[in-house]
């Protein structure tokens, strides 16, 4: 298929015919039961909304900290900057309970970092399936609960190779669509898409 328009509207999987060729035809050749996941969208973009809630109340914890000990900070930051040890019990204590609330600050940091890449990965899928290109707004699927409906299908493949030679490859094709349900229990079915294709053998 080399319509790119199209190809995007029903496929999140590359087969690039300059890496791998071009399929030339195939035939399906096994079809596997359907699975099922939840999709978890809502639940991880609520993790996502504590985490940055938590990272903002902390930030302003530490700023408040921060604004007390402004004087004796910058003493903490030049000496840990030249390498010097600072000579006042004072600024020895301000300085551990700074490197307490930088250690901290980065792990909530890292925290909405993972939730937010958490998130991201598991509504891949959702989004793509869901995707209107008419429509003047995407779908939010976090505000959707349901599930990923996920078929594998092995089908033989004619492939000419980036070399121009005739190759028969046996390919993996995973076909993956989301079925929502919105608060008011309106279903959104989301359209098939191709989001994997593995070499097999």
């Amino acid at each position: 298929m080399r319509d790119n328009t199209t190809l995007a509207n029903i496929s999140m999987a590359s087969f690039s015919p300059l890496e791998r060729g071009t399929v030339q035809s195939f035939d399906v050749e096994s079809v596997a039961e359907q699975t099922r996941r939840p999709m978890r969208a809502r639940a991880l973009g609520e993790a996502l909304g504590e985490a940055q809630a938590a990272e903002t109340e902390f930030s302003e914890r530490k700023q408040v900290y921060q604004d007390e000990n402004l004087e004796a900070i910058e003493r903490v930051v030049e000496a840990e900057r030249e390498g010097n040890t600072l000579r006042r019990r004072a600024d020895r204590t301000v300085q551990e309970s700074w490197t307490q609330w930088r250690e901290e600050m980065a792990q909530h940091a890292q925290n909405v970092s993972e939730a937010r890449a958490q998130l991201s990965e598991e509504r891949v899928v959702a989004d793509g399936s869901t995707f209107d290109p008419a429509a003047a707004d995407m779908i939010d699927v976090t505000q959707y609960d349901g599930e990923i409906a996920t078929v594998r299908v092995r089908i033989l493949a004619q492939v000419q190779t980036p070399d121009g030679q005739d190759a028969q490859q046996t390919l993996d094709v995973a076909i993956e669509r989301a079925e929502l349900v919105g608060d008011d229990g309106t279903p959104l079915n989301g359209r098939w898409l191709i989001t994997a294709i593995e070499e097999v053998g």
